[in-house]
């Protein structure tokens, strides 16, 4: 018995410190997201720059579909701390390169490894969750995540007028150090080894093809970074191109980043007590879809406008998110590292499919407006997953 309070102790102590984590992880993510596309446009001196996160993401596939052998092999945390050690280097060496194509080389490892983090992260934070308390675990997790988040964009486009891209790099970089310090000293035998599944690539896609629920889990995830892929790369650009300043841009950013703090706990324990995740997964959805559109048929410029239709688009995504997850995570245990790497991969493929889909466009069409006709498209072929998706409740 108290063997077994304790190892719940532990367990509890070190959730919170990975949750507490979160907020340093998403305040360092925040800080270069929505200006990377800006960097990568300055080393092209053009919009369609999509060639670097089609590479990047290209290469975040091949990692992430290997990663399970590291981590069976090393450890999750040690394979962490190696991770954000490489990333710290890499944002040291980004200080002392100019804007041009060395520097953009480095960007991409940047992202490649931030990419890579992410899912150990997850993996980490998977060991600690129980099936009858994911939907809270996970929905507090992304909410602390998503508060550190909310705090970048104004505190990116501060350093970045007054610093530029170095103050950001310096930045990020001490929060990075923090991140591996913590988890040097907290998290270093705790849990660090899974069981060898030894699962390959084909392997891993019959699991999914055999499952439909997990069919569906890596569908409705696409959707949802396909979303985010596009407000990402291209969001930031054509604010600049309406005429919104980047101070402008700081505030919309953090003020659409909001319903990320408040939804996604609430609808994680509203889905593990009451409701399961599939009606909140339509509502998000749908939320979504209907921003979307606004965005187009809309003629407005003006600052209020835009904090208004990204701040309800987001609403959408935070329960999306949060449902998505909670659902995901309900089908699989802590030593399915293989599932996890796989489903995943999603913010890879949706990355390289919204470059590519927007570059084609932008060979036909001058219109930066047109990337929420293709965004559309996508949203609405997502729907399916939703309404067919088997509920937890």
């Amino acid at each position: 018995m108290a063997k077994r309070f304790y190892a719940k102790y532990i367990d509890e102590r070190t959730i919170h410190l990975i949750t507490f984590l979160g907020f340093v992880f998403g305040l360092s993510v925040s800080l270069l997201t929505y200006v990377t596309s800006t960097y990568f446009k300055q080393v092209l001196e053009s919009d369609n720059i999509g060639i670097f996160y089609i590479i990047s993401f290209s290469i975040i596939l091949i990692a992430l579909f290997n990663l399970n052998k590291l981590i069976e092999g090393f450890g999750r945390a040690r394979t962490l701390m190696s991770l954000l050690a490489a990333q710290i280097g890499v944002l040291f060496a980004l200080q002392f390169v100019d804007i041009a194509i060395g520097g953009a080389l480095l960007m991409m490892m940047y992202m490649i490894l931030f990419s890579v983090i992410w899912v150990v992260y997850d993996i980490v934070l998977e060991a600690y969750s129980t099936d009858g308390e994911t939907g809270r675990i996970r929905g507090l997790f992304l909410s602390v995540w998503n508060l550190g988040f909310l705090v970048g964009p104004l505190i990116s486009v501060y350093l970045l007028q007054h610093y530029g891209f170095n103050g950001i790099f310096v930045v990020t970089m001490l929060l990075y150090a923090v991140m591996f310090i913590a988890i040097f000293m907290a998290l270093n035998d705790i849990k660090g080894h899974v069981k060898r599944q030894d699962l390959s690539l084909k392997k891993t896609i019959k699991i999914f093809k055999n499952n439909p629920s997990l069919v569906k889990s890596y569908w409705m995830s696409f959707t949802l970074r396909f979303f985010y892929a596009v407000m990402t790369i291209f969001m930031p650009l054509y604010l600049r191109e309406i005429g919104l300043s980047w101070t402008e841009i700081g505030l919309v950013f953090t003020i659409m980043l909001i319903p990320f703090v408040l939804v996604e706990y609430p609808a994680g324990i509203l889905a593990d007590k009451k409701y399961g995740e599939k009606e909140m997964l339509f509502i998000g959805l749908s939320i979504i879809i209907c921003s979307v559109v606004v965005m187009y048929f809309v003629q407005n410029s003006t600052l209020v406008f835009w904090m208004i239709i990204l701040f309800i688009s987001r609403i959408g995504a935070a329960l999306l998110e949060s449902m998505q997850d909670s659902y995901f995570y309900k089908q699989i245990d802590e030593n399915d590292v293989a599932l996890i790497n796989f489903f995943r991969s999603t913010r890879a493929v949706a990355y390289i499919a919204s470059a590519a889909l927007v570059g084609i466009m932008f060979f036909f069409s001058d219109d930066t407006k047109s990337i929420f006709i293709v965004l559309f498209i996508v949203l609405a072929i997502g729907l399916y997953p939703v309404i067919t998706l088997k509920d937890t409740k």
